[in-house]
Formats: C-alpha cells, structure tokens, sequence
C-alpha cells in the first residue's frame, strides 16, 4: 500500500477499551499494513459541539487538521470521530473537506479489493453473532454494506439478522452524550430495550460491532449489570480469532 496511512482511535478506545484497541494494530500488523499512530491524540471535538462549545471545537479541529496532515489517510475506528472529521470539520471551518478520511469497515474493505485481507487465509469460525449497526455509522453516516462484507468473508460465521437493522437500528443509549448526563437511561433502559426488540437468541455468542461507545455502554448494561453472557467484540477481535489469535 502507498499511502500513508494514520489510525486516529478515538478517546474511549484509547482511554476505555484498551485490549480492543490493542486487537486492532495487531490485525494492522499482521496484514502487513504500513500504519502509524500519533503519540497523543486530542479529543475530535464533536462532544464539545454537542454541548454548544463551537469556538473550542473549531479551535481543536484546525490544531487536529494541522497534526493529521492532509496527505495522510485517517482510518478511525470510531463513527463519531469519522463523522466529525468529515463533515463537522468542513462546517467549523468553512472549507472544503480537509482530510482524507474512512471508517476502519470501510478500510477493512479495501483491504479485501486489494487482497491483504484475504479469506484464504482465515480459518472457519463457527459461531453466531449479530452485527449491531451504530447510529453515527448507520443512520448518519449511511455505511452499512462494508461492515457486512467484512463479516461475510469469514468462513464458518453465522450473522444473525436482528428484528431491527440498517437504519431502524435501536440505540444502544451511549451517543449524543446521553451516557454522561443520563447514565441511568443510557445503561439500564436503553441498552436492555435494544436486547429485548432485537430478540437475541440464546445461542448467540457476541455482539459485532466497530463503534467503540456502543462496546463499552453495552458491556456495562448487559455483562457487568445483567450478567448476560454474550461478548462483545470489534472486527478486529474477530479477523484475529479466525487468523488463528
């Protein structure tokens, strides 16, 4: 691959989710991916738009722009950081897009077109999971079909179709910073309706899904308070089980 390429985590895979995090640059690596990381990064600033803080989020997207680079290819893993990179990003500083930027699905894909991520060299895994689609990568981002690719080509998966999917996808409660200010609704109520409506089978065994804060508000609500025993896992936790991780 020659473009350089920049994987930008995110705040709660960086401060939260840190064996996820881990699982991803060793899938990077041992595809042989040229990446690199920065060694601090900032906040995208999407939450301090959310709360109306405009002037800081402007501030910290132009101090971010400069640190990317426009030359780099951004991967992030994270929908609400790919979402503010391209479309908040433009809108704070009135410009045209300013980086080059995809979701970690998305690039995942690419992968597969250009042969490093290639499903001969997977092994079955028979399990069933069910990819859960986010709201910032779903509903407003419109990226559902790479994620499911990317699934597709492990041998031995099954995908268990949930009742709501695609853009009729239920919250798992942790976006729009409902988990901060209303933790007791984002955990409790909304993350146990989303496993009621989806009717779950018992035989499941993991939630897919690659927005770090649906992880980490599901894995609170249902392992650590319902005691639920269902994983939830990235892509990259599952790309290396069936490489042989």
């Amino acid at each position: 691959m020659n473009e350089k390429v920049l994987i930008w985590m995110g705040c709660t895979y960086r401060n939260k989710l840190t064996t996820l995090r881990e699982e991803i640059t060793q899938l990077l690596t041992r595809l042989e991916v040229d990446f690199s990381l920065l060694e601090e990064e900032e906040c995208c600033g999407y939450p301090l738009e959310l709360i109306g803080y405009t002037d800081e989020a402007a501030k910290l997207a132009k101090r971010n722009i400069e640190r990317l680079g426009e030359d780099n290819l951004i991967v992030t893993p994270c929908p609400a950081c790919y979402r503010a990179f391209k479309e908040l990003y433009p809108k704070l500083i009135k410009s045209k897009p300013l980086l080059k930027v995809k979701h970690i699905t998305q690039f995942y894909s690419d992968l597969i077109d250009k042969k490093i991520l290639n499903p001969s060299d997977l092994r079955s895994l028979r399990i069933k999971v069910m990819y859960h689609d986010p709201c910032e990568l779903g509903r407003h981002s419109n990226i559902y079909e790479e994620p499911r690719r990317v699934l597709n080509i492990i041998p031995g998966l099954e995908v268990y179709d949930p009742r709501f999917t695609h853009n009729l996808s239920a919250c798992c409660g942790g976006g729009g910073l409902v988990s901060a200010y209303f933790p007791t609704l984002s955990t409790m109520a909304a993350a146990r309706k989303l496993l009621e409506e989806d009717r779950v089978p018992t035989d499941l065994k993991a939630i897919v899904t690659e927005c770090p804060q649906c992880i980490s508000n599901l894995r609170q609500a249902w392992i650590e308070d319902e005691k639920i025993d269902i994983k939830l896992y990235n892509f990259a936790k599952l790309l290396n089980m069936s490489l042989g991780n």
